[in-house]
This record gives structure tokens, sequence and C-alpha cells, in this order.
């Protein structure tokens, strides 16, 4: 684990070092008022002893130290409340900067990073790490100074009594400490381990919640809920390791102060019967010997929820210190020209550095032309694509769209050039409209609705309730995937881009509907550049090139005519589909 978790947690407090001063301040004052309270209530029963004594009632002494203790306490109550208001406001505040930077992490993240993170992982950092941290600095942050002072305080009322009695305490709540040392340190592993599992179990729940359908057409139930059950088991069992090593720290640390205690009483005692101390201040030791273990004790008690918050903040920061898209270029460039021409000039790419999956790639498209992306499955087809895009950075060459090499434009300007219609459907909660003006602010209505029109999906919606005021339920549940499809089209054509990318953009609807989607997009993708990745080479023999991919290269290049003429790679595929 980082040695410099809580150093950056503590980074976050700076902007509020002068209220959390205060609040520091206000703990003090509180534990101060506190710590004197024993010392008067053992005035008071002094006092009683010596009425008892003398056979006088010293009333007007004994109401003095009572509305002297009731002060104190009010006075410590008082000084309480206002640090914890304060606590509080810091506590929020600090909460909400980090989940500021975890959220803007998140849309700097490289794509590889969610593909090797499941989403309930990802979740439960945003979630359950943060909260923990939360619970740490909102409860045990002014703890450990309270606690601090505390034990301060307290040796110096016990050494203002009896240096000699003081003697006791101060050696035994080391001996408690170093008994427990051990204890404590296999706590924090325990609690590492244990929020390690519960992101893991996190993300199983959340995988298979989203995949229910699949998992009862597979009648995978009992499967899923035994792997459930094991993952929850290892997590009951880590947390059952976690608090039980832990909370063994309490019972050992107590039982050596008790034995303190216990002498300190027989010693006290002795003393008071022969006129070496009085029998308030026996009281007042008593009292302070058992409290004086108290703060060492709660401090030894918090190393498992500092423990947790370790674990927690070394998975938040591993999240936060992930490698980042590289930063737009300082000097920008943004092409006048939006024709929608793109060309790979000899581009090298791999996911790892010793793995080149493409080498020397070469390809022009003319503004306006359709080209078609056709090859087996791990071809490297979405993978062309994502380097269009700068999803992911090329290892070598250079990609230029409308003239200018990618890795020099700003990527709101270059994406603001690609429409991009996916197999896979993706709707966020809200109305249809929403949805479909997601490329810019406060969409124009008409322009919403003419895109709709353009992609067959105008029809279905007016035949749903508020039409395009319709809320849609997370994951756009509650209408048909055909329906989905045909928004995200819809969406994507209300964007008006320059160049269209479609992954089987037609494969999720009904034989009637993609014959009017084809016809669609047909009239769409004129004037535009368009990427279609194609399965049915049916629906792509009118494209102006056709690029056949395998094992992340380029093998042939032609029309459909030429390349069906060439008899290779990709005319042996065409003729197997109609086999």
């Amino acid at each position: 684990m980082k040695k410099h978790t809580f150093k950056r947690l503590f980074h976050y407090l700076k902007p509020y070092r002068l209220r959390l001063f205060f609040v520091l301040l206000f703990a003090s004052v509180s534990t101060v008022f506190t710590v004197m309270a024993p010392f008067v209530i053992g005035k008071v029963t002094t006092t009683l002893f010596d009425s008892i004594r003398d056979g006088v009632f010293y009333w007007d002494t004994i109401l003095w130290l009572l509305t002297t203790l009731i002060c104190l306490y009010l006075i410590s109550q008082f000084f309480s409340f206002l640090q914890g208001f304060h606590m509080a406001k810091i506590t929020s505040n600090v909460m909400r900067e980090i989940r500021n930077d975890i959220d803007g992490k998140m849309h700097r993240l490289k794509l590889n990073y969610y593909d090797t993170h499941t989403h309930g992982d990802i979740l439960s950092v945003i979630t359950n790490d943060v909260d923990t941290i939360n619970q740490t600095v909102s409860q045990n942050l002014t703890s450990v100074v309270t606690q601090i002072i505390t034990a301060a305080g307290i040796l110096i009322m016990m050494l203002t009594i009896s240096p000699k009695l003081t003697l006791i305490p101060v050696i035994m709540v080391p001996l408690s400490l170093l008994s427990a040392a051990s204890v404590m340190k296999a706590g924090g592993r325990h609690y590492g381990k244990q929020q390690e599992l519960l992101g893991r179990l996190n993300g199983y729940i959340e995988e298979m919640y989203n995949g229910q359908q699949v998992v009862q057409s597979f009648c995978y139930q009992e499967r899923a809920m035994q792997q459930f059950h094991t993952l929850n088991e290892e997590l009951k069992n880590s947390s059952y390791r976690a608090e039980t090593t832990t909370g063994a720290i309490s019972p050992i640390t107590t039982f050596v102060n008790d034995t303190g205690y216990v002498i300190c009483a027989a010693i006290g005692c002795l003393r008071a019967i022969s006129g070496l101390i009085t029998v308030g201040n026996v009281q007042a030791m008593l009292e302070y010997t058992r409290r004086f273990a108290e703060p060492f004790s709660s401090l030894a008690g918090m190393a498992g929820s500092f423990g947790a918050a370790k674990a927690a903040g070394d998975r938040i920061f591993s999240l936060l210190d992930a490698e980042e898209e590289l930063p737009d270029s300082e000097h920008c460039v943004i092409p006048s020209d939006r024709s929608g021409s793109v060309t790979f000039q000899n581009v090298r790419f791999g996911y790892t550095p010793d793995r080149m999956l493409m080498n020397g790639v070469s390809l022009t498209v003319r503004p306006g032309q359709k080209v078609a992306i056709v090859g087996p499955t791990g071809a490297g087809k979405t993978t062309l694509i994502n380097l269009l895009m700068r999803f992911y950075e090329i290892n070598d060459g250079i990609i230029t769209v409308d003239g200018a090499d990618i890795s020099k434009m700003p990527r709101e300007e270059l994406r603001d050039r690609f429409g991009m219609v996916l197999q896979d459907t993706w709707l966020f909660e809200g109305t249809i409209a929403d949805n479909l003006g997601y490329a810019e602010d406060q969409m124009d209505r008409n322009q919403i609705i003419a895109s709709a029109k353009s992609a067959c999906a105008h029809d279905f919606i007016k035949t749903l309730p508020n039409s395009y005021d319709m809320e849609l339920t997370k994951g756009a549940e509650n209408i048909s995937q055909g329906e989905r499809q045909l928004l995200t089209i819809a969406r994507a054509i209300a964007s008006n881009p320059e160049i269209m990318v479609l992954d089987e953009a037609t494969s999720n609807v009904d034989t009637h509907t993609e014959v009017l989607i084809q016809r669609a997009m047909a009239q769409l993708m004129k004037g535009r550049t368009s990427f279609v990745i194609a399965h049915r080479l049916s629906t792509i023999r009118d494209a102006d090139m056709i690029l056949y991919m395998e094992d992340g290269d380029i093998k042939e290049v032609g029309n459909h005519e030429e390349l069906m003429e060439k008899n290779g790679k990709y005319a042996a595929l065409y003729q197997s589909q109609f086999a």
C-alpha cells in the first residue's frame, strides 16, 4: 500500500485549514473542561468527607463546586457542538471535492481502463470507498486530537494530585499498546482485503443484474447464486477477521489498564489511610487512571477504521492515478475544411508495445465516400474506428481528418465531426427529446423531429405516451430493443456530422424497418463520408470502398465487383453467406 495515502487525503483539507484550526481549537477547549471535571468532583467528595468529620456541612463550598461543575459541563458541550457542526461542513466539502475529482477523472481515462475494470468495481470506489473515507474523516480526525489532548490534560492533573501514583498508569498504558501492536497490524491487512472483496462483489452483482434476461434464459440462476454465495462468503470471512482482529484490541488494552487501576486503587487507599492524600484526591486519581487509558484504547481501536480508510484511499488514488488520455496539443490545429476526408499513413498500433495489432496501415478516403469494413471477429474493424476517433493513441504513423493530424486537433473538435451508431444501444434516463438532442444544449425541437423522421422513428414515437416528452427509464427498458436502435440512429442524424460511423446499425430491427432505415441511411450519407462496419455483406454492396481486415491489417481494398473478381478473402466470405 502507498505510504503517502493519508498525506494525499490531508491535501484535500488544506483549503479548509483555517476552519479546521478552529474545529481543533473547539475540540481542545471542550476536552480541557471535561478533563477538569473529575478534579472538581474530587473536591466535592473531600468537602463532604470533611463535613462528616467536622460535624459541619459546608453548603457554600459544595454549592460553589457543584455550580462550577455544571458550568464545566455546559461549556464543554457548547464547544463540542461547535466542533461537530464545523467538522460536518468540512467533511461534506472534502467528500464533494473527492467525488468531483473522481468524476472528472472518469472523463479523462483511457478506454482500456473500462475494459479492464468492471462497472461494479468502479462504482464501489465512488460509493463505498469514498463513504469509508467520509466516516474516518468525520468521526476520527477530531477524535485523534481530542484523545491526545485528553491524555495530556489527564497526565497534568494526575501529576498535580500525586506524582507517585501517576507512575502506575504511565507504565501500564505503553504495556497495553505493545501487547496490541501485532493485532493492530493484522487488522489493517484484513480491512484492505475486505475493501478489495467488496469491490469484486459489487462488480459481480452489477453484471448479474444487468444480464438477468440472459441469466434466466440459460437457466444460470443456481450457478449465479453459487458464485454470489462464494464471493459473499469470502467477504464475510474477511470482514469477520477484520472486525474480530481489531475487536481484540480493546479487551487486551482494557485488561492491562484495569490491572493498573486495581494497583492504583490499593496504593491510593493505603496512602489515604496514612493521611498522605485526601479521599477526594484518591477518587479523582482513580477516575483519571481509568480515563488515562481510554484515549490510548480509543486510538488503538481506531486502527481498524484507519486501516479501512487506508485501503479505501489506496483504491481511490489508484483510480485517480490511472493513465489518462494524452492532453490536447498546446498548438492545436482546427482545420477550416469540413468535407470529411480521412487518411491513414503507415499507422502502427498495439494494445501493448510488445504485441502490435496493426503494422503500416495506409488508407485514403475522399469526402463523401462510403467505406465498408468487413472481416472476421477480432480482425480490428472496431479498433480502426477507435483510432480514427482518438479513443486510443497510435504507436506510429499519422491519421488525418480534413487534412489535419488528429493528434494535433482538440478531441472535442475532432469528435464533433463524427456521428456514431453502435450495435449496443445506449440511452440515458430522460425524455426522448433530450436523448435525441444529446449533441448540443437546447436543440431545436424541429431539428429533433426531422432527425426522427429520417430514422423512421417518428411514427412509433407518436404512439408513445407523451410522445417526444416520454420519460425513458434506466437503459430505456420501457421501449423495445429495435426502438432503442432507431433512437440512437436518430440521435446521430440530429448531430449533423460530416462523418458517419455505423456498426451494424440495423441489426436489431425487423426486416420491414430495416428496409426503411437503409433507404433513410442512403439519403443521410449523401455528401457525407461514412464508415460502415458490416457483418451482412449484402448491405454494403454499394460501398465505394470495401476494406477486408484480418489480424489487425487491411488485406484487401476495392469495391464489391473488384474484390469479387480477385476471388480472394472477401469473395470467399461473401460466398459463404449465401452458400
